[in-house]
């Protein structure tokens, strides 16, 4: 009888060991906040592992990735796992993983929320020791350099960065897709707002409007360019340079302290401003202006905002239109009916909900109806729009108009530039700066020739005639001191979730208690808890331990298995 034929289970032992410097140190990406850090892990001798290289390990019954930190002969935890394999990722040198643990004490978050916008190759050309070793009795170069008004802004960025580009190695940082595209170059590196994270060294960093929404990152970590540049240029020695041509007030307050060096243009612009009394679009004063200058060229026209009509009120009441569901009524068109802007439902037999009047009237112009009237008072003028939706591609010919939303203005030279009312009107803190930005850039497409409709006496015309926005910056700089905003200070936003709006008012009691005992300084402030957001300001000087408690709140909710707060820190908009 023949026996069975048995299969043997074949026997796997454990690897052996490298023999040198068989320990690694590993942060690994767990996803969980209060385990957010480095753990040891045995180096099989099969595989060369240096630190900044990226491995998989086991970790509580998963296969996650982790980054080598150090490799050492001896570890303080008795039983230790090996390492499963090496595997592909940017290499990540000490000094870069230090900028990256200081973003993410900066904005409190963990390491691998920085770690994730990594994700590009090490050059192989130098490593960073040696290029820093070279670097190490340089003194690197922080400064502010304020553009011409009379040449482009794509123009001038790209003699200056070719020009600084023949120094060393450049990266170039830009905040839109559109003026990336604008200024590529085989002479140095362009990237957006993530480009100030990726683990390459240069010998020049180069940031173009800093004051720039576009630079603030949405996702956590919220970081935004100017505040890593500067960590960079700190741990790195790399000279920054910020152009533009209205900075920040951060930018404007790190100027008047003398930590960022100013390279100031000097220039006069020829700009007249009127205000509209009547509700006018174009005061009369401005009309003669613009009959001037067609013939010399097209007419740039920039405007608040996209659409016909803003918003609909009753003519008898003047109560402002609203939809069933709350939203704001519109006129996308002058021959459509209204509409909701929230849940965009039509209204065709629309009647006053306070005193049931049935003739409204349209608010707020948008740049359809702008157009509209611009082709009753310049007739047989050919006039174009570009907006987010529909830019405008190619020339616009002499003799025409062109109405552009911000942002959305073609690469050309203009005969004249002109601002109309409501382009300064944002309520948040940030306004003014951003309306500065915008009047300074602008104007440059007309070698700064402007006309504004605001009143002649406004401190924005007459920063944008001395082409000097930095003596009203630091005015407003002062009184937002005065009330304890940014940027003397710093700021904090807490958002709560759709599913436990609540929280926020239970949130809000814990931190009056923390201010109480001691744990938070006196200097805390924080509102809006009503608003599914609590806004936090508290002091530069005190700024460690604000941060710290907030850390320390993240981790004892994740140990507790409840779901992190959305925090984000030093946000654009903190008011």
């Amino acid at each position: 009888m023949v026996a069975p034929l048995r299969l043997k289970s074949e026997r796997i032992g454990k690897p052996e060991i490298h023999p040198d410097r068989p320990i690694l140190s590993i942060l690994v990406d767990t996803g969980v906040y209060h385990l957010d850090g480095e753990y040891d892990y045995l180096l099989p001798a099969k595989f060369s592992v240096e630190p900044g290289q990226w491995v998989s390990v086991p970790f509580r019954n998963q296969t996650l990735r982790g980054l080598v930190t150090k490799r050492s002969a001896k570890s303080s935890v008795l039983k230790l796992e090996y390492i499963n394999k090496p595997i592909k990722g940017p290499l990540v040198e000490q000094p870069f993983l230090e900028l990256y643990a200081k973003v993410a004490e900066r904005w409190a978050v963990p390491i691998f929320d920085v770690l994730r916008f990594v994700d590009r190759k090490q050059s192989t050309e130098k490593s960073i020791s040696r290029q820093l070793n070279a670097r190490v009795n340089a003194i690197p170069k922080r400064s502010y350099l304020q553009l011409s008004p009379n040449e482009d802004e794509i123009t001038q960025i790209r003699k200056i960065a070719e020009k600084i580009a023949r120094t060393g190695s450049t990266l170039l940082v830009v905040p839109e897709l559109r003026t990336l595209e604008l200024l590529r170059s085989d002479l140095y590196e362009i990237g957006m707002r993530s480009a100030i994270l990726q683990p390459i060294s240069y010998e020049n960093i180069l940031i173009l409007r800093e004051e720039s929404e576009h630079h603030y990152e949405l996702k956590s970590p919220g970081f935004n360019t100017r505040d890593v540049s500067l960590l960079r240029g700190e741990l790195l020695r790399e000279n920054l340079l910020f152009i533009g041509f209205s900075p920040s007030l951060e930018m404007t307050r790190l100027i008047d302290k003398g930590y960022v060096n100013l390279k100031e243009h000097r220039a006069k612009t020829t700009i007249t401003a009127q205000n509209s009394i009547h509700g006018e679009l174009l005061p009369s004063l401005l009309i003669p202006r613009i009959k001037e200058s067609l013939p010399k060229g097209p007419i740039l026209i920039l405007v608040p905002n996209k659409g016909y009509g803003l918003a609909v009120s009753c003519a008898r009441c003047r109560n402002i239109a609203k939809c069933s569901c709350g939203g704001r009524l519109i006129k996308k068109s002058q021959l459509s009916v209204f509409s909701c802007a929230l849940c965009a439902k039509e209204n065709q037999d629309l009647r006053c909900q306070f005193c049931a009047g049935v003739d409204f009237k349209v608010l707020g112009k948008g740049i359809e109806r702008a157009a509209e009237e611009f082709g009753k008072s310049f007739t047989n003028r050919r006039i174009f729009l570009s907006t987010a939706d529909k830019p405008f591609e190619g020339l616009v010919p002499k003799n025409s108009f062109l109405l552009s939303t911000i942002g959305m203005v073609p690469a050309q030279r203009f005969s004249q530039v002109i601002f109309l009312e409501g382009l300064g009107s944002a309520s948040d803190a940030r306004g003014v700066e951003r309306y500065l930005a915008q009047v300074f850039r602008y104007l440059s497409y007309s070698s700064g020739n402007g006309l504004i409709v605001e009143s002649p006496e406004s401190p924005i015309v007459n920063a944008a005639i001395r082409w000097n926005p930095f003596s009203y910056l630091k005015r407003e700089i002062e009184s937002l001191a005065e009330v304890g905003l940014p940027p003397a200070s710093r700021s904090m936003l807490l958002f709560a979730s759709e599913a436990n709006a609540n929280e926020l008012s239970r949130i809000a009691t814990g931190l009056r208690s923390a201010i109480g005992d001691g744990r938070l300084p006196q200097s805390f402030r924080f509102f809006n808890v009503d608003d599914r957001r609590i806004s936090i300001f508290f002091s530069q000087k005190e700024s460690g331990a604000v941060l710290e408690f907030f850390r320390e709140l993240q981790r004892k909710r994740s140990i507790a298995g409840k779901k992190l707060l959305k925090i984000r820190v030093d946000p654009y908009r903190f008011g």
